[in-house]
């Protein structure tokens, strides 16, 4: 028997290697198949796992995902021209009617700004995102701005709803501002923000000597952050004691209640904001085309 069963191996044996033989081309053929498709997968150096965009977008959403991590990570400055359409198109390997493409999301998403004749220029989101427009009263002297007051701030754990609309983790600590902007001696304007700490230490320090008119410029010039939309969201509430006292109206006084979440480039939020305007004082106007 066991004659037998060693001969029945050596035979499966024998018909093994002669099927790897058989094989042998077919493996050296797909080996070469490999080695040769090598270099096409080394020509786009993809985005870290954190921020990648999704392998199953279409070509242009991922190139649109990775140029917004580009701009957010400063590659170009505010105001500053992306390169030609022509020559994104080509560090990208597309073509230039798909670049253009990412191009118009970019432009509709508020990213970048197209000028006729110049080019695509990175957006900056605090000309149209100015708190103000909420504001009826808007001051007796033309163009006047209003003056910004910083009544606190501090560095603590912000609630749990705060927390959740900034991303931050349990421990994480926010900065937070109460800021009032008046004109003509009038508050017009109360605002609570909250701010993630890790990217405004510096904000801080800047706003103990400094109260600008708007804040948004001085994230860009102290933060090195750059806002790129807002999302607001508007109700009518009566003011608590402590916000009816910021205006010298009673308590239970009517206001809109304006929330605020801006993000930048990249989509991440950055700022947390809840203003308060009188109802008496408040004005909003859109253009819907």
């Amino acid at each position: 028997m066991l004659i037998k069963k060693s001969a029945k191996n050596a035979s499966l044996s024998q018909k093994n290697a002669s099927l790897s033989k058989k094989n042998a081309p077919l493996l050296k053929k797909n080996a070469s198949l490999s080695k040769k498709n090598a270099p096409l997968s080394k020509k786009i150096t993809p985005l870290p796992p954190e921020n990648s965009s999704d392998p199953r977008l279409p070509r242009y959403l991922q190139v649109r995902d990775d140029l917004l991590q580009r701009i957010a990570l400063r590659s170009w400055a505010a105001d500053e021209a992306l390169p030609s359409e022509d020559k994104l198109a080509a560090e990208y390997e597309i073509a230039v009617g798909t670049m253009r493409k990412v191009l118009d999301a970019l432009v509709t998403d508020g990213v970048v700004d197209r000028v006729r004749g110049r080019g695509t220029f990175v957006a900056r989101a605090a000309e149209r995102s100015s708190m103000l427009r909420f504001v009826r009263r808007q001051g007796k002297a033309k163009n006047q701005l209003p003056i910004a007051e910083i009544r606190s701030m501090t560095s603590a754990i912000p609630p749990a709803a705060v927390a959740e609309k900034l991303k931050l983790k349990p421990r994480d600590k926010a900065l937070y501002l109460h800021r009032t902007r008046s004109l003509d001696d009038e508050i017009v304007l109360s605002e609570h923000i909250w701010l993630p700490l890790a990217r405004f230490r510096k904000l801080q320090k800047y706003l103990k000597n400094n109260s600008p008119s708007s804040l948004y410029p001085v994230y860009e010039s102290e933060c090195d952050v750059l806002v790129s939309r807002a999302i607001d969201d508007l109700t009518a509430k009566p003011l608590n004691r402590a916000n009816a006292s910021v205006f010298k109206l009673k308590t239970k006084t009517v206001a809109i209640c304006v929330e605020r979440l801006m993000l930048d480039h990249a989509g991440e939020p950055v700022e947390w904001r809840t203003s308060f305007v009188p109802a008496e004082r408040f004005q909003y106007s859109a253009e819907v085309r």
